[in-house]
């Protein structure tokens, strides 16, 4: 299907062949197009592309994708709040934003679009590294130099030209657009594609729900590209009938980076320490998209929630002595928990995302045993 280019702020149009990855006037751009979705036509493989009518590809069928499967909604307890944990850090390469690269990495295929610059902190990078791959993408990474080193050696691994860059997240993301004048910069944090890549978490626990909604689903946000997916397939279902109501939407983030917080406290975000926080996959100062997030946890009636690093390592203890291994990121999230711990019931539906895997921050997670 084809799609228009939308900006939010000042209100102009592209057409998708123009490739333009933010609005003159500076902005983020959104998409807008037509699709129809009805749960009984849903047929064959539960993978990404089984909820292609709802997916901007052109050329669905023509994807490159790697088999990618439904990730399960697994039963887990926490702080004796019993959850569904949706376990995407189970995907190709690690974590959810395999869903953004998927459908990013193949509008770019479809544009013609040969050469992407990318910046993150390391999950992003390692997805769109693969998919880059994958599609015969020349991928340019950007990452902070002090973060996590299993995450470089991936990207590099692909076969992806990484570039190091001193300092922090913010530091790392003024690097990218800069080399982003010779390039596309297909930029997480930017890109709407992405965002309607990230969307397909919620129709995949839509469906292992019976297209029951949860009360309550508890997100680990940075840049917020799966908070905006969830946020987008849930006024997409709206919009069908599929929902009636939404979920709480919770946004987690740590105490040591709380640009939500501080937004709607009308306070001023501190500058990041250089060496990473403990979640750094959620260290991100500025939220491009900040304003949307904030949209969606109030029209959701959810929460912004801060969590410690104490709390976020007895949240990763809890989980592995459970058999799982995330990474802190993810491990935010369950933190959260704790805190509406005896207010929140089986019949509550609660929905954690598990969002990376413990492996991608191995060399963290081994400082962590030792000082424990």
């Amino acid at each position: 299907m084809d799609a228009t280019l939308i900006c939010p702020s000042c209100g102009a149009q592209y057409p998708e062949d123009d490739i333009v990855w933010r609005c003159r006037c500076g902005s983020f751009l959104d998409i807008s197009y037509d699709y129809t979705f009805n749960p009984s036509q849903l047929k064959g493989v539960e993978n990404f592309l089984r909820y292609s009518s709802v997916l901007p590809l052109r050329d669905p069928d023509g994807a490159v994708t790697f088999g990618e499967k439904f990730t399960p909604l697994h039963p887990m307890v926490f702080y004796g709040v019993p959850v569904r944990a949706k376990m995407d850090f189970l995907l190709t390469t690690g974590s959810f934003k395999d869903r953004g690269a998927f459908l990013m990495i193949n509008k770019c295929r479809e544009l013609g679009i040969r050469r992407i610059v990318e910046d993150s902190s390391g999950n992003s990078a390692c997805s769109v590294a693969a998919y880059s791959a994958l599609a015969g993408i020349e991928a340019h990474i950007f990452m902070p130099a002090g973060n996590s080193s299993a995450k470089t050696v991936q990207v590099r691994t692909y076969g992806a030209t990484l570039h190091k860059v001193p300092g922090n997240r913010s530091d790392c993301a003024r690097a990218a657009e800069e080399a982003a004048k010779d390039s596309y910069y297909a930029a997480h944090t930017w890109n709407p594609y992405f965002l309607h890549g990230t969307k397909t978490i919620i129709y995949e626990i839509m469906e292992q729900s019976l297209w029951q909604t949860p009360g309550y689903i508890f997100i680990p946000v940075g840049s917020g590209s799966q908070f905006l997916g969830v946020w987008l397939g849930l006024q997409e279902m709206r919009k069908a009938g599929i929902i009636g109501e939404y979920p709480r939407l919770m946004a987690v983030q740590s105490e040591h980076c709380c640009p939500l917080k501080h937004y709607l406290q009308g306070e001023e975000t501190p500058e990041l320490p250089k060496a990473p926080i403990l979640p750094e996959g959620i260290a991100i100062r500025r939220p491009v998209r900040l304003t949307q997030i904030i949209q969606a946890v109030q029209e959701t009636q959810g929460e912004v929630i801060t969590v410690s690093d104490r709390d976020i390592v007895e949240a990763l203890k809890a989980s592995a002595r459970q058999g799982v291994f995330i990474e802190p990121t993810s491990a935010a999230a369950v933190a959260a928990l704790k805190q509406y711990r005896g207010r929140l019931t089986l019949s509550d539906k609660v929905v954690v995302s598990l969002t990376g895997h413990g492996l991608k921050a191995s060399a963290r997670m081994e400082e962590i045993l030792e000082n424990r």
